[in-house]
Parts: C-alpha cells; structure tokens; sequence
C-alpha cells in the first residue's frame, strides 16, 4: 500500500494535512446523529429491523473512529517520518471509507431491497448531504476523497442498475458526474491549502531568516514608518540603550525611547530637548549621522536613512572602542609617552591657545632645560631608574601654574617651558631663580637617593615678535653658555650668543674644508735623550693658520673636530704626513702622533696605521701613538683591545700626560705600553718644592721598575733640566727648553747638520708659550 501514499510533499507539510484530518471532530457527532435518525425514521416508517442495524453500525464505526482520533492526539511526533504518517492517514481512510459504504449499502438496500419510495429518498437524501462533508471535511487527503466516493456511489449505482428501471439509470448516471466533480473541488481546495502551507513555510523561513541576521547583526537597527513610530527594532539596540526585553517598543513613537533613556540616567534629563533635536536632524535628513555620548561611558553613533513617504531607519552603532583609540592615537600623536608632557608638535598649539588674549607689548620667554651628567644616572643606575627620575622630573614641571606656564619635552633629557606673566626683563631672574631652585635638588626612588643638577637658557620677548622656533634657538645658545660655566645654572640670551654661534658655525665649516684640503700644516717637537741632549723623536702636532682670524689653537679647534665627527679625518691625516716626513728624515729618528678617545672607539683606526706605514715604507718601530687616560676611560675594555692590536704590529704605545687622572697606576699595570710620558705638572715646582722633586723621581722609577720607557714633558728652564739629569730617572726629555715646535724641512736640517739641540737658543724658545697639541 505504500504506493498509496507516494508523494514529494515534505512530512512536516504532511502531517499538517493529517493533522487537519483528525480535526474538527464535531461534524462527525453530527453526522452520526443526523445518520442514526434517518435511520430511525426510516424503520418507523418501513418497520423493517435492518434500518436499526445500520443505526448501530453507523454508532460503532463512528466509537472506533473516535478512539483512534484520541490515540493520534497522544501520539508522539518528535521523530517524524512518512511511513508514521502513512500509518495514521491509513487509519483514517478505513474508519472514513466505513461511514462511506454503510451510507451507500443504506442506499442500495432502500432501493432495490425494500423499494420503499421513502426510504429511498431519505437515505439517497441523507448520502448527498454526506458527500459534502466529504469535500469540507477530507480534501487534505486526495487519498480519502476519492476512496470516500467510491465507497459511497458504488453501491448506489449498483441498486439503480438492479431495480431494472431506466430512470434510475439515469439518476444513478447524474451522481457519477456529481462525485467527480466533488473530487475535482477537493483537488483544488487541496492544492490551495498546500500552495499556502508552502507560502507560509516559507514566509516563517524568510522571517525567521530576517529575524536571525538582524538580532545578530553587530549594529542596531530600528525601522519608523511615515508617524515616526517603531516599526521593526533589534535587539542590539536595547541592549544600547538598556531597555528590556520585555518592554514593547512596536507601534510606540521614537519619542517613547527617548523619554525613557533620559528617565533611565542614558543622559541627562536637561539634554532630552538637545537630543530629541539632533534625532529630528537626521530624521529630516538635514544631518546623516551624529555621535551621542551616553552616561554609561558609550559613544553611540547613529546613522539615518530615509525610506521616502515610509519612514526612516536608524542604524546604532557603538563606536566606544573606536572614540577611545582615536582618543589614545590623538593623545599619543600630542604627548610624550615616557612623561605625559605635550611634545614639541603640540607645544606650539598649546602656547598660542594661552597667549591668544595678550598683548603685543607682553613679555613671554622661552627656557630651554637640561638634566646635567643624566647619562652618567642611566649608566651607573640603569635605564629604568632614568626613566623614572625624567618622569619626576616631569611632575614637577607640571605642576608650575598651567596659567603662566607651559613645559614640553623635545627629547631626551631636554625640556621645554614656556613663560609669560613677565612684568620686565629683570623679572625673569626671579622667576628663573625660583624654578631653577624647584626643579633642583634630591629626587627620591625606591632604593636611592638622586641629586639632579640642571642647566637652562633662556630667551626674551615682547609677544608680537615671537618666533618659538627662534626663541628655541636662543635659548639653545643661552644653554650652551650655562653649560659652559661653572658658576650660572642658568643663562639668559644675549645677541653677542648668536654673534659667537654663527662665528663657530662659519669655524666648523672652514675647518671641515681645511681638513678635506689638507690645508692644516704639521710640525714636530722634538723629544731628546737626556744623556746626549739629541734628538731621537719628535711628536707630530697640527696647526691651522685661517684665512681671516689667523692662527687657531689646537685646543680651540681639536674639540671641534670631535664635536663634528671629523677628529678621524684629522687623525688619518696626521698619520699620513707623520709617516712621510719621518721616512724621510733617512730613519734617523722617530714620531709620535696622538690618537683621540673618537679614534679608540673606531674599529678600523689600526688599519688606518698600519696603512700610512706601509704608504710611507716606514718601519712599524718608527712609529709611536699617544693615547690620554681621558681616552681610556669611556671604553677600558675596547680600548685595551685597539692598543694590543696596534702593539702587536710592531708599533710603540705612549701613555700621555700621565699623573694627571684619577687612576693611572692601574692602566700602567693592564695597558699594552712601551713608554709613560710624565705630565708637565709634575715638573713645574721641582725647582722650589723637594716633595715634587721626590714625586716626580719616584714616577719614574716606578716606570722604570714596570720595563716603561719614560719621557719628561714641559722641561722649560736650565734649572729643572740639571735636576732631572741628576737623577738619572728618565729616558727621554720634551719642552721649549730643548726646543720649539719646527717644520719637517727645519728637523731635516737639523739632523743633517747632527748639532745637539742644546746649541739652538733654547732661552729665547723657552720665552715664548707652548701651544697645546
């Protein structure tokens, strides 16, 4: 029977046709008691007993029937399947298909069996009636209409046929027609009612679609129509704007909502006039979208758009997150990140935003501010104490009057303040002594104790003429001043600054060119043995004669280079004309050259030596490189390594000026030497002091007692020569005594001529000053 039952329409579809079925079951208990009476009449009319029978069938077909309607209501449908609902459509078909035949045998036997005119045209009558129930009641089964008819009409024509009359032939013709016609109605209704099952199937799909995308979608969503009233709204946006779920928003006005947020705390009661105004905004499609700040934190943006004559929709979007970081990216773009204070892009804006109501005859200053030796707070201390003492020292700045004061930091340990509120220049001692004075002093940390030092320049002017980028560069120059003496921890600008900065400036320039030219000149000192008073050396030193201020000293210039980062360049030369003059001076002597601290650090200073050796064809022994403690001291460890390696090439390694650190018996015993040459100081006062006397003979002995060659620096007078002969102590003597500083064509002339140097007029070379190498 399964082929019965055959069909494309989906079970859940299905069993809502079965379910229409065993449904609305009062029309059977009126067809049973419409049947049992005509039944009834007919025997009270015929007395023929068969008619009470068919009375009692019409009774216990319609009890099962009802029975298995009450055992379908407790059936479970939750695994649902098309043989289940076969089972129970079959069911029904046998109870409804029962009602049918015993209707048409009620038919058949009142016709052709009694041929009782009135009982054949009350249970003919009683049949029709039933066939429209039929097609009211059944047409969600094609399956039992169609099974229903046939059970109902066979028997009725069979009777017609049977009495042998041609007009009930004909009548029995009629009701063929009749039946079809009432299948063909059942077909139709049957097909609407699946067409709108399927429709509203569908619908609740859609729905249930539309639904899902839009309480998930991230934005809220709210829908007017034409009055302004809600008619679609999400759940996102109650969550927004924390409203409950169980509160009905639909067909409420979007007015509603905003007296409720405002008596809810979303924002103040006050501003309900401003809001309701700006939503009118873009409900009236004057303003696209706007961002309103919540009084739980939240920025919600709400963006409209307009459907015509139907209304709007608003989209609620929470763009917290994004406020935030266009806030924390704003904040950062404007503000240091180690201190908190403006850095120096906002400075300018902040500055002009608290001088935007002075006057032009005001007076407004710029300090520039400096931690001094703070490298020596992150070396000894570590970068994190650094940090640390910066941002304190930034609280302190902050903490100025914001009125009169702005402080920036540019970088670094360099600080920034603006200052107004000046009454007249002399002010500005004051006021500078006082935060000088705040800003100094201990700062405390967690395990130590910091005295921080500062230095500051500053520059003055009257409002209308104010440069920050100008007044920055006057109060670098007033720095630089203060930085340069030992007494003002703050200097204030003065023009003669800038006339001086532009003169060292156009220095810097003209010595870059007189470097890259080879325009220096080099001359040589010479450097005697102390028992022949010949000379065995000479030290190489640099001089500069400048076109326009004439002759430079090195201790002007030298200190340029290193601020430049040439000192190399200078270094390079020197080595290359060093190494030309003394190979041809025939070997006869050799030449020291100085190397600076700059030099030590560069890795490739001992391939510059050796290079200018081998250029010249001079012997590595010939060659001899002074280096100063001050040299030593930023970099022992790399220094050490430099000076092994230049030792290891045959090279002699000087210790220059020494005596004059802090801790130079301990390099005597780690450093690569071959010589010490004791700093001028120690002989100044042999003369007139015995204790520097014995100092100076006990360095030497020293020297002499660790294998060191020594040589006497600054040997000026007869006096200190004969003491130091007389001790027997040194190696080697240097100074204007034994001669001044020569050219490489004099120190020729002299070795050709082998005169001692004690036949030149030294007295009158030892009048004159030494310039420092």
């Amino acid at each position: 029977m399964t082929w019965l039952f055959k069909t494309n329409i989906p079970v859940d579809v299905r069993l809502s046709f079965v379910r229409a079925l065993y449904g609305n079951r009062e029309t059977l208990w009126f067809g049973l008691a419409a049947h049992m009476l005509a039944c009834m009449v007919i025997y009270f009319k015929t007395g023929d007993i068969v008619f009470v029978i068919f009375s009692g069938l019409f009774a216990l077909t319609t009890s099962i029937r009802m029975y298995d309607m009450h055992v379908f209501d407790r059936a479970d449908f939750s695994r649902l399947t098309h043989d289940k609902i076969n089972r129970w459509e079959m069911h029904y078909l046998l109870g409804a298909c029962a009602i049918c035949l015993i209707l048409g045998l009620l038919c058949f036997y009142s016709t052709y069996v009694i041929d009782d005119p009135f009982a054949e045209l009350a249970s003919l009558s009683i049949l029709l009636a039933s066939v429209v129930s039929i097609v009211g009641r059944n047409y969600a089964s094609r399956n039992a209409v169609v099974m229903m008819s046939v059970c109902a009409l066979v028997p009725v024509l069979f009777g017609f046929i049977l009495v042998d009359s041609i007009y009930h032939v004909i009548i029995g013709a009629l009701l063929v027609p009749y039946f079809l016609s009432n299948i063909q109605m059942a077909n139709g209704l049957r097909q609407s009612l699946f067409a709108a099952v399927m429709n509203e199937r569908r619908l609740s799909t859609v729905v249930s679609r539309f639904d899902t995308a839009l309480n998930n979608m991230p934005q809220g969503l709210v829908m007017l129509d034409g009055r302004a009233s809600i008619a679609v709204v999400n759940k996102q946006v109650r969550d927004m704007l924390n409203i409950s779920q169980n509160i009905s928003l639909l067909n409420r006005p979007f007015e509603v909502v905003l007296r409720y947020c405002s008596k809810h705390g979303l924002f103040p009661r006050d501003e309900l006039d401003n809001v309701r105004m700006r939503i009118d905004e873009l409900l009236e499609g004057r303003r696209q979208r706007d961002v309103f700040h919540f009084g739980n934190n939240r920025y919600i943006e709400v963006m409209c758009n307009q459907r015509r004559e139907e209304g709007a929709v608003l989209i609620f979007d929470d763009v917290t997150g994004r406020i935030e970081a266009e806030a924390q990216i704003q904040h950062m773009a404007r503000y240091d990140g180690l201190t908190g204070l403006p850095n120096r892009f906002y400075f300018e804006t902040l500055v002009r935003a608290l001088t935007a109501g002075n006057k032009p005859d005001d007076l407004v200053a710029l300090a520039v501010i400096d931690l001094n030796h703070f490298k020596h707070v992150n070396d000894s201390y570590g970068h994190h104490t650094g940090d640390e003492l910066l941002r304190q020292f930034a609280e302190r700045l902050g903490q100025l009057d914001a009125e009169r004061f702005v402080a920036s930091r540019f970088g670094g340990d360099e600080f920034v303040l603006f200052i107004q509120g000046i009454k007249d220049r002399s002010h500005i001692n004051a006021v500078m002594d006082e935060v000088t004075a705040y800003l100094s002093g201990v700062y405390e940390f967690a395990s130590q104790q910091i005295y921080l030092d500062i230095s500051a320049g500053v520059a003055v002017d009257i409002m209308k003429n104010v440069d920050l980028r100008g007044l920055h560069v006057n109060a670098d120059l007033a720095l630089y001043e203060a930085k340069s003496s030992e007494h003002d921890r703050w200097v204030a600008f003065v023009e003669a600054m800038d006339t001086k900065y532009r003169s060292r400036q156009k220095l810097k320039n003209d010595l870059r060119e007189a470097i890259n030219a080879g325009s220096l000149t080099v001359v040589y000192q010479p450097i005697v043995s102390l028992n022949s008073l010949r000379i065995v050396a000479v030290e190489a030193l640099s001089r500069w004669h400048h076109p326009k201020f004439g002759p430079i000293g090195p201790a002007d210039y030298i200190p340029l280079a290193e601020e430049m980062g040439i000192i190399t360049e200078l270094t390079q030369f020197m080595l290359n004309r060093a190494c030309q003059d003394c190979a041809g001076w025939g070997h006869k002597i050799g030449v020291s050259v100085n190397l600076s601290a700059i030099d030590l650090k560069n890795s490739g200073i001992v391939d510059m030596v050796v290079d200018a050796l081998q250029k010249a064809q001079l012997p590595s022994y010939l060659l001899e490189v002074e280096v100063t403690e001050s040299a030593i001291i930023s970099d022992r460890v790399k220094t050490c390594e430099m000076l092994q390696r230049l030792k290891n090439s045959g090279i002699n390694i000087a210790l220059d000026d020494f005596g004059t650190g802090y801790s130079s018996l301990s390099y005597l015993n780690t450093l690569p030497l071959t010589k010490v040459k004791v700093d001028r100081s120690f002989v100044r006062d042999i003369v007139t002091d015995r204790r520097a006397f014995m100092l100076l003979r006990g360095v030497t002995q020293l020297s002499h007692e660790l294998g060191f060659g020594v040589t006497i620096e600054g040997v000026e007078t007869e006096e200190q020569l004969k003491l130091i002969r007389g001790t027997g102590g040194a190696d080697l003597v240097q100074g204007f005594l034994l001669g001044a500083p020569l050219s490489a064509d004099e120190i020729s002339a002299q070795l050709g001529r082998s005169l001692s140097v004690m036949s030149n007029n030294h007295a009158e070379a030892a009048q004159a000053d030494e310039l420092p190498s």
